[in-house]
């Protein structure tokens, strides 16, 4: 009986019967992910932190969930998530195991298949206040604020790359349908001005939060899933 990856037991070796959707389904197998590929998945939850890298375009912010869905080939012939590289590695990226939106927001960051890449640090995970439009405060997470493209006096830029008191005028927003919602009602969207007033210390996240599915390859390679892609694998005992 095929069962969806969420709902795969922890610590049990079980084989991909299925991948539903075509995109998603040909990152999944230039990952090594296909029918008949062993997964097994993990229980632990992840401490995640948003990363700093360097890529064909220059420095880029992405946030831990982000980080947890890119796959990284390493100078030295490892695949890791980038989530779980260390300050210096370089590499080339592998893939991505989000869908569509995810694979689009990180290229509007400057980063696609092939690019490559290097791992500057972590970053603590911060809290951005700001004005809307000089009215309204508003706080955004780490997570959030990297998702905020626009441009200032001095360029285009993240949200999170800006200086307390910047003008910042929010020319993209690379988010999926919830986060979009959120933005929506913070009063922020395409052509909304957001002054910065300070950055203070946030909580740490953690994966299990946005992507509890975590599973292992059998060549040792660890994937993360948020849920609703991780219903899109089917799996089935292994025989």
């Amino acid at each position: 009986m095929l069962t969806p990856l969420t709902k795969a037991p922890v610590g049990i070796a079980m084989t991909v019967e299925k991948v539903v959707g075509r995109g998603f389904g040909e990152r999944m197998a230039r990952l090594g992910v296909f029918v008949g590929t062993t997964l097994t998945r993990l229980g632990d939850a992840v401490g995640v932190s948003p990363v700093r890298v360097r890529g064909p375009g220059g420095e880029a912010v992405l946030s831990g969930s982000w980080a947890a869905k890119m796959v990284v080939h390493l100078d030295d012939d490892r695949r890791l998530p980038l989530l779980e590289c260390t300050p210096g590695a370089t590499g080339h990226v592998e893939g991505i195991t989000g869908q569509d939106r995810v694979a689009e927001s990180v290229a509007a960051l400057g980063l696609r298949e092939n690019d490559r890449i290097t791992f500057l640090r972590r970053l603590p995970p911060m809290a951005y206040n700001a004005l809307v439009d000089g009215k309204t405060r508003v706080r955004l997470g780490e997570g959030l604020a990297s998702k905020l493209l626009g441009r200032t006096p001095s360029g285009p830029v993240q949200f999170c790359g800006v200086g307390v008191g910047e003008e910042f005028t929010v020319t993209d927003i690379l988010a999926g349908g919830n986060a979009r919602q959120t933005f929506e009602s913070l009063g922020i969207r395409t052509g909304t001005r957001l002054s910065l007033l300070n950055v203070t210390a946030e909580q740490v996240m953690r994966l299990a939060r946005h992507n509890p599915v975590v599973c292992v390859t059998r060549d040792g390679l660890r994937l993360y899933f948020q849920e609703k892609d991780a219903d899109r694998i089917m799996v089935g005992p292994r025989e």
